[in-house]
């Protein structure tokens, strides 16, 4: 994945004497020595867990953070001769994170008001650096012979404006084909290497990352030709092809396969890929918790570690937590309330910093950035009429404030200076 490094400013500190006239800001050197900055691993229960276990985990969250997403950084700075200068005032103030914190962008491009479209874009952009934008085949394909890549196009290209990264979501759910896909195992899947080429090739650069795959694990019960392809290849095989063909089409992408069904079957799944040297990169892990029915942090953190064994980044690829009233008949309307806005909240500060402070995810992806755009549910971090609810803030304040490098300081008599902060 791309990394981004600090944005560094020096300004030369007054001391009542001058060393031949130096002028270090527009002149001096940088040597940066991040050697563990970027050092992190890159590696990759049901029932609710008791709450001491849940204590104990956010207690040594903080440790966690400091050794896994923060880092050394030295900085000398030379004049134009190359000689150290001292008391030199350096800043740090980091632009960006390489932890990719994100969402589904779902109404992006949208809304028929202008004002409103301009406030989801502010909104999303203050608080992401990662967005998802829906790939169906079944909507960019809807029938034999006519694509429609606009408003994916347009979309794209506005989050690309917004130094947002992208992930396609998916190139292969077996639940998405389009009506007019033949039930042909063969025919399906050589569509279906065409439509894989031709969409990563056409955004190559664009689109970052991809879920390449999704719910391989019961993609063999869909009655269409996708589910009679995993039928007669076999899950494994079916997303290893689809893996293959993307990276051929995109050699710097990075690939997920993404699902909900997080047991032996996904494990297994994985394992064969490996043995089938797929060129699999980050598994995406599917988090979606409405009902009231919230993972303990325990089981959070129990998730995260049933995986990291396959040696492979993570990603909680879909999270959904509502802020409704689970007690409420839902089957007419689905409303927000305070207290669930409060629950929401506290639910989303504790998630992201156990998740943060685990060392195989390098990403969190929230589903439905607004209430309604997925499933009727509450889910969202805005509310209907795009006024942020308190989750949003929690998360600003963790992504934007908390962890956040902003650093200041002189340097020393070799014109040395050294701070810790978070990898950006």
């Amino acid at each position: 994945m791309r990394r981004h490094y600090d944005r560094i400013s020096l300004a030369r500190r007054p001391t009542g004497r001058r060393r031949g006239g130096i002028s270090v800001a527009p002149t001096a050197l940088l040597r940066l020595s991040l050697a563990g900055i970027f050092a992190f691993s890159a590696l990759a229960g049901k029932g609710q867990a008791t709450s001491a276990a849940d204590a104990t985990l956010m207690k040594g969250a903080e440790a966690r953070i400091e050794q896994y997403r923060k880092g050394n950084a030295t900085v000398l700075v030379l004049d134009r001769r190359g000689k150290p200068v001292r008391n030199a005032r350096v800043t740090a103030v980091q632009t960006s994170h390489s932890f990719l914190f994100g969402c589904a962008a779902l109404s992006l491009l949208s809304h028929t008001d202008a004002a409103k479209e301009a406030e989801y874009q502010r909104r999303f952009g203050e608080l992401f650096n990662f967005a998802t934008v829906l790939t169906y085949w079944q909507d960019t394909d809807p029938e034999p012979t006519r694509q429609n890549f606009d408003k994916l196009t347009a979309r794209v290209k506005r989050l690309n404006s917004m130094s947002i990264r992208v992930k396609g979501h998916p190139l292969i759910l077996a639940g998405a084909a389009p009506g007019w896909a033949p039930k042909d195992p063969d025919l399906v899947r050589e569509l279906t290497h065409q439509r894989i080429t031709d969409l990563v090739s056409r955004f190559k650069g664009q689109i970052q990352v991809w879920d390449v795959v999704g719910d391989a694990t019961t993609a063999m019960g869909a009655q269409n030709g996708l589910g009679a392809w995993a039928r007669k290849s076999g899950p494994a095989q079916f997303t290893s092809d689809a893996l293959g063909w993307a990276r051929v089409a995109g050699p710097d992408a990075t690939l997920l396969y993404n699902d909900y069904k997080l047991d032996d079957d996904y494990t297994n799944l994985v394992l064969a890929l490996e043995k089938a040297k797929a060129p699999l990169d980050v598994l995406g892990l599917e988090a979606h918790m409405s009902g009231g029915n919230e993972w303990s942090m325990d089981k959070v953190w129990q998730t995260a570690e049933r995986f990291k064994p396959l040696g492979k980044a993570l990603h909680f690829s879909e999270i959904t937590v509502c802020s409704d009233d689970p007690k409420t008949d839902h089957s007419v309307s689905w409303p927000s309330t305070s207290e669930g806005e409060k629950r929401q909240a506290d639910y989303a500060e504790n998630l992201y910093t156990v998740l943060f402070s685990h060392p195989s995810v390098t990403g969190i992806a929230w589903w439905n950035f607004v209430d309604g755009d997925w499933d009727r549910n509450p889910g969202g971090l805005l509310r209907s009429d795009l006024s942020p609810k308190p989750a949003y803030e929690r998360l600003r304040r963790l992504i934007h404030e908390k962890w956040h490098t902003d650093f200041a300081g002189v340097t020393d008599l070799n014109g040395i200076i050294k701070y810790r902060g978070c990898a950006g």
